[in-house]
């Protein structure tokens, strides 16, 4: 059942949620929820169905991911061509191209690019956030990302449900975030993401 009103709690006792913490209690590096699970972390209730619960893990960090999985097999997935393979420990993963998954479960683990104390979107490797700027943390203590992050992500996809994610978001954006986010929404030379207008009217 969608829940309509706003009840962070209850978000986060949602049964995939849970399932996630689980997963990654004692990870030692670092995690954040993403995609469609942020939004409605970040808006308050759970707005539609979900196939999957994104995770976010630094790509430098996979050597800890092995570790905390080290009795659970893990598969590869190509997500340009759909090719799967096992995941051998220590073998690197591209961002945005390449992704983890349990043997059973609800959670598809994506990879993100880092230098230093910031995060670097995987598309052109030009933009950048500080990492404690990416991330928001529920009133339970989940991490998730920041809304400006996601959005970045959907920005690209043009899916309905990415313009139901920023018709949600865009108004509850600080001044700041919008800052960051409106001169990124379309790659460098390319006309005015159909985001931009929308986004400096909230």
């Amino acid at each position: 059942m969608i829940n309509r009103g706003k009840d962070h709690r209850s978000v986060e006792a949602s049964a995939p949620l849970l399932e996630a913490g689980r997963l990654f209690a004692g990870f030692e590096g670092s995690w954040w929820i993403a995609g469609g699970w942020a939004v409605d972390l970040e808006v308050g209730r759970v707005r539609r169905a979900h196939t999957d619960v994104d995770v976010l893990v630094l790509a430098r960090e996979s050597e800890l991911l092995a570790r905390h999985f080290a009795d659970r097999p893990l598969t590869v997935t190509d997500q340009q061509d759909g090719a799967r393979r096992p995941w051998i420990p220590g073998e690197p993963l591209e961002p945005g191209r390449e992704t983890l998954s349990l043997d059973a479960g609800p959670v598809e683990i994506l990879f993100g690019a880092a230098d230093g104390a910031d995060w670097v979107f995987h598309r052109g490797r030009r933009t950048r956030r500080p990492l404690e700027a990416l991330t928001r943390t529920s009133p339970g203590g989940m991490p998730y990302l920041s809304p400006e992050v996601v959005l970045l992500f959907k920005a690209r996809d043009g899916r309905p449900k990415d313009d139901a994610d920023f018709d949600d978001l865009a108004p509850l954006l600080t001044e700041e975030q919008r800052a960051w986010l409106a001169p990124r929404l379309a790659p460098p030379g390319a006309p005015a993401h159909p985001w931009s207008a929308r986004l400096t009217a909230h």
